[in-house]
């Protein structure tokens, strides 16, 4: 627990499609990092009148109807797995919230009376933004709160003001850029292939591969546990592909079950990654992401592009993918005359699927954050 008089402070929260963070300001992690998954304890996968005994698992007069995060995950083979900011369920993640926050342990006169920081990637609609006010000034009456860029946190952990931030998350992946701290809303894009789409593209691959006859039971969440663990990216797939069929051997691994069952992949691992430059593969109509990033750069003007080029800066869980930081390197240089592309640099900075939370807290302890802040017109401290 926080000394008392720190429990004050601002709690950082950003509402991740893949995972919930919150922690306080200051800190040098969040304190809770959960996955953004929730079940009904009555929302079973199968028919409990069919099925004896699913009903009794929860029974209790006095249980919640919803479990939240890793709990909620411990029941997805009986449950179904609801993700709440998807399905923009903002009652849901009012209850998320409060689960969480009481676990922060926060003296009961401190209770609700912290400023809250809300990470806000560009394309947060002001909608979202007022349904958030109404839960932490309405619903749980906090002071204050304060939508941070999160380019801007993520740049502030690498203590830079020009950069381009690609970041990779399980919902949607983001390119943004801000030069001397200034924004272009020219120079900024949505790429249509995020986490979501290279775990569904697994499937899709070690089905095709084994054949519709197997028996292996492969759901998203096993899916998305496999790419985590066992995915990489090669300078050239082909070239490893050939090399696959003549005997090599490197890159097989074998996948054991919970039931005793295995499964034996090799250039799954690296072909996973490959809608990322090119989605087409997965019937996407769009271009390549170091494409993406090449005219993001391109929308400034050119007398910027030498400070921008060596500042392409990767963040996001999806970036922790191995060799992605050299094959982007390796893309994006394609798209400059050899007069620069010389300088053109990836950051892949270690604990970078936190770096916007990381930032945010940077930011207040450098006393930073002084602007921007929304007061509760109806607080009652």
């Amino acid at each position: 627990m926080l000394n008392k008089d720190k429990q004050l402070n601002p709690l950082i929260l950003d509402i991740g499609n893949d995972k919930f963070k919150l922690g306080w300001a200051g800190e040098d992690s969040p304190n809770v990092m959960a996955p953004s998954v929730y079940v009904n304890v009555r929302d079973f996968i199968f028919d409990s009148n069919v099925i004896d005994g699913l009903e009794e698992l929860f029974y209790d007069e006095n249980a919640e109807d919803h479990l939240f995060g890793e709990m909620a995950l411990n029941y997805q083979n009986i449950l179904n797995i609801h993700e709440f900011k998807k399905e923009s369920n903002f009652s849901i993640l009012s209850k998320f919230f409060q689960y969480y926050y009481r676990k922060l342990n926060i003296a009961p006169e401190y209770q609700y009376k912290q400023p809250i920081i809300v990470l806000s990637p560009f394309f947060m609609t002001e909608l979202e933004k007022t349904k958030l006010q109404q839960i932490f000034f309405n619903e749980l009456n906090f002071p204050y709160i304060l939508f941070l860029s999160e380019s801007q946190a993520i740049l502030q952990t690498l203590q830079k003001t020009t950069g381009v931030i690609v970041n990779i998350g399980e919902s949607y992946t983001y390119i943004s850029s801000i030069f001397h701290g200034f924004t272009n809303i020219m120079a900024r894009d949505i790429f249509p292939v995020a986490g979501k789409d290279l775990t569904n593209y697994l499937i899709n691959l070690i089905i095709t591969k084994k054949g519709s006859g197997i028996n292996l039971y492969l759901d998203k969440w096993l899916a998305k546990e496999i790419k985590e663990k066992s995915a990489l990216c090669v300078l050239n797939p082909e070239v490893e592909i050939e090399s696959i069929k003549q005997g090599f051997t490197n890159y097989d691994q074998v996948i054991n079950f919970p039931d005793g069952s295995s499964l034996d992949i090799n250039s799954e691992r690296f072909l996973l990654i490959e809608p990322i430059f090119n989605p087409k593969i997965i019937r996407i109509d769009y271009i390549g992401l170091p494409e993406v990033v090449a005219k993001v750069i391109k929308s400034w003007d050119r007398e910027n592009w030498e400070e921008l080029i060596p500042n392409i800066i990767l963040s996001g869980g999806g970036s922790l993918i191995p060799g992605l930081k050299e094959r982007m390197k390796m893309e994006i240089k394609k798209y400059f005359s050899d007069k620069i592309n010389q300088n053109v640099n990836i950051i892949a900075a270690a604990g970078r699927e936190n770096m916007s939370w990381l930032g945010a807290s940077i930011l207040f302890s450098k006393n930073e954050l002084q602007d921007g802040w929304i007061p509760n017109p109806e607080y009652k401290g």
